[in-house]
C-alpha cells in the first residue's frame, strides 16, 4: 500500500469514527517517517478525539516543526490549546494561521472564541459579524455573535439574532440560553429561570444554562436550590479561575474532628473577604486548618481567627484529608438566608495603624471613603463600576471631605474631575494588601463604594457603608432590598435603569446631609 493511499485511509478512518484503527495506521506510517507532517497532525487529532489532550499536544508540535507555515496544523494545534484553557497561548497562532491562509474558517471562528475568553468581546464580536454575513444560516457563527451582543450589554439584539436562529431550529439550545440572557436582563427573572430549566430537561449538562439559572436562584434568595448550581463552574468552558491541581478528596461534609483541610481561594478579593468567614467555622469543628492563596491579605485574614494557617503552597510534609474552594463552604455549611453566619465584624484594622492614620487624617469634617472602579479586566465589572464623576453631588455638601480608598485602576480619573470637586488622596507605605486600606476605612464616618473589593472589606469590618449597585447585581446582593444579610452594617442604594447612575447619587447626597453626625460636626 502506497504512503498516500495509507493517508487517505487514516482520514477515512477518523471521518468514520474508527480512531483506534486510525491511531494504530498512522502510527506505522510516523515509525517509517518520522518527519511526515500529515502523519503527525492526523496522529494529533486522533489522539485529541480519543481525549488524550497531552499526546495530541506532542505530536501537533511535531507537525509544526515540520511544517511550520502550514495553516490547518497551526489552528488544530492553537483549537486543541483553547480546549485545554490557553486561550491566550493559541492566539497568535491563530493570527499566523490567517496569514498563511485568511479565508480559513476554523481559524476565524477559534480568533474569536479566544478574543472573547480573553475578554475582547468587542473584538471577538467583529470577528463573529464577518462570519455570520459570510453564513447567515450557520448556527454556530448566529449564536455566538448572540452571545457576544449580550455580553456588551445589547440584550435586545442579542434575542433577535437568537430568535432567527430560533425560526430555523426551534430546538437549537444556545440560542435559547441567549434568550434567558435577555429575559435575565430584563428583569424578567422568573421567566429566565423557566427558559433555563426547559433546556436543562432537554440537555442536563448544559452548564452555561446551569450556572446562570445557579445566579438567578442565588439572587432571588434561593440559597440551597442556587449553591447546588453553582457548583457547575468547574466544568465550564472558559473557566478562568486558578484552581490549585490537588490529590485531594473533596469534602463533602465528613467529620473534621482531628482531620486537615486545604481551603484554597479560587475568586476575587471581594469573595475572599465575604467568604472567610466559614474558616472559623471549620476549625469549630475540629479541623486544622490551611488557607491557600490569601497571599498579602494573611495578615489582615489573621485578625479573624489565629487558629488558620495561610500558605502559599501545600505542605510536602503534612498529610492533608480534604480540600474545598473556599466558595464552596456556604453549600457545605447548608447555608441559606436564614442560617448564614452574619456576626460582624470578623475582620479587624491593626489598632497601632489606626491611630497614626487618625492622627494623619486630622479630626476636621465627615470623613466620606469612596471607591469607586473595580477590576476591569474581569467581566464580572461590566456595568458595576462607577465614573468617579458621579460622585460630584456628595462632594458639595458643606462639612463633607471625599477620601479616596481606590488603588490602581481608576485613579486616573482624578485628574479630571469636575469643577468644584475635590477627592483627597492619600500616601501608603504598606506592601501587606488592604493593611493601610482596612486603617483607613476604620476612621471614616461614611464608606461610600461600587460594588468592589471595599464594599465586602466593610461589610466583613462591620463599617458603615453603602454600596451602590447595578440594575442587576451580583448574587450576594439579592434583589429590591436595601439591606444585606450577609453584611448587617451595609446599606444598598440601587439604578433604577441600567447605566444609569445619576438618581442614585442624588438620594446619597440629601441622605448624608440629614444624617445628625454631619450637622453635629458643622455645628461644632
Amino acid at each position: 500500500m502506497g504512503f498516500g493511499v495509507e493517508l487517505d485511509q487514516a482520514n477515512a478512518l477518523l471521518g468514520a469514527g474508527r480512531v483506534p484503527e486510525a491511531i494504530a495506521l498512522l502510527s506505522r506510517v510516523i515509525a517509517k517517517r518520522p518527519r511526515e507532517a500529515r502523519a503527525l497532525h492526523m496522529l494529533g487529532v486522533a489522539h485529541a478525539q480519543r481525549g488524550a489532550p497531552v499526546e495530541a499536544e506532542q505530536l501537533l508540535e511535531r507537525a509544526r516543526s515540520a511544517a511550520p507555515r502550514d495553516a490547518l496544523i497551526l489552528t488544530d494545534l492553537a483549537t486543541l490549546l483553547v480546549m485545554t484553557g490557553r486561550s491566550a497561548n493559541a492566539l497568535p497562532l491563530l493570527e499566523r494561521a490567517l496569514k498563511q491562509q485568511p479565508a480559513l474558517r476554523q481559524a476565524m471562528f477559534y480568533r474569536g472564541v479566544v478574543l472573547k475568553n480573553l475578554g475582547r468581546a468587542e473584538e471577538a464580536l467583529e470577528v463573529f459579524d464577518s462570519l455570520a454575513a459570510a453564513e447567515p444560516n450557520n448556527p454556530l457563527y448566529q449564536h455566538n455573535r448572540a452571545s457576544l451582543l449580550a455580553d456588551v450589554g445589547r440584550y435586545d439584539e442579542a434575542e433577535g439574532v437568537a430568535n432567527s436562529v430560533l425560526a430555523r431550529d426551534p430546538s437549537y439550545l444556545p440560542a435559547q440560553l441567549v434568550r434567558g440572557l435577555a429575559a435575565t436582563n430584563r428583569g424578567e427573572l422568573a421567566r429566565a429561570i423557566e427558559i433555563f430549566d426547559r433546556i436543562l430537561e432537554r440537555d442536563p449538562n448544559y452548564l452555561e444554562a446551569r450556572y446562570n439559572r445557579g445566579f438567578l436562584r442565588l439572587l432571588a434568595g434561593d440559597l440551597p436550590s442556587g449553591w447546588l448550581d453553582y457548583e457547575c463552574r468547574w466544568d465550564r468552558a472558559g473557566y478562568s479561575m486558578i484552581v490549585p491541581s490537588l490529590d485531594i478528596p473533596r469534602w463533602s461534609g465528613e467529620a473534621l474532628d482531628g482531620r486537615t483541610i486545604l481551603v484554597y481561594a479560587e475568586q476575587g478579593l471581594g469573595d475572599t473577604f465575604m467568604c472567610c468567614r466559614y474558616l472559623p467555622r471549620l476549625v469549630e469543628r475540629g479541623a486544622t486548618v490551611l488557607f491557600l492563596g490569601a497571599g498579602n491579605l494573611s495578615t489582615l485574614l489573621r485578625t479573624m481567627c489565629a487558629d488558620v494557617r495561610y500558605v502559599d503552597a501545600v505542605p510536602a510534609n503534612q498529610h492533608v484529608d480534604f480540600q474545598i474552594a473556599l466558595m464552596s463552604l456556604p453549600l457545605r455549611f447548608n447555608t441559606t438566608l436564614s442560617n448564614l453566619p452574619a456576626d460582624v465584624p470578623y475582620l479587624s484594622a491593626d489598632p497601632t495603624r489606626a491611630a497614626d492614620w487618625r492622627n494623619r487624617l486630622g479630626p476636621s469634617g465627615f470623613k466620606v471613603g469612596i471607591n469607586w472602579q473595580g477590576n476591569p479586566n474581569a467581566k464580572v465589572d461590566f456595568g458595576r463600576s462607577i465614573p468617579l464623576r458621579e460622585f460630584y453631588p456628595i462632594s458639595q455638601i458643606p462639612g463633607v471631605r471625599l477620601i479616596s480608598l481606590q488603588k490602581h485602576a481608576g485613579l486616573e480619573q482624578l485628574a479630571s474631575l469636575p469643577p468644584g470637586m475635590i477627592v483627597e488622596t492619600l500616601e501608603s507605605s504598606a506592601t501587606d494588601g488592604f493593611l493601610d486600606t482596612a486603617a483607613v476605612m476604620s476612621n471614616m464616618d461614611l464608606i461610600v463604594s461600587s460594588d468592589t473589593s471595599v464594599a465586602n472589606l466593610a461589610g466583613a469590618m462591620g463599617l458603615r457603608a453603602w454600596i451602590v449597585l447595578k440594575r442587576l447585581p451580583d448574587w450576594r446582593w439579592l434583589l429590591d432590598s436595601s439591606s444585606s444579610p450577609w453584611f448587617p452594617t451595609l446599606r444598598l442604594f440601587r439604578q433604577t435603569t441600567s447605566g444609569v447612575w445619576h438618581d442614585a447619587f442624588e438620594t446619597i447626597a440629601r441622605e448624608i446631609a440629614g444624617l445628625p453626625q454631619l450637622i453635629e460636626k458643622r455645628a461644632g
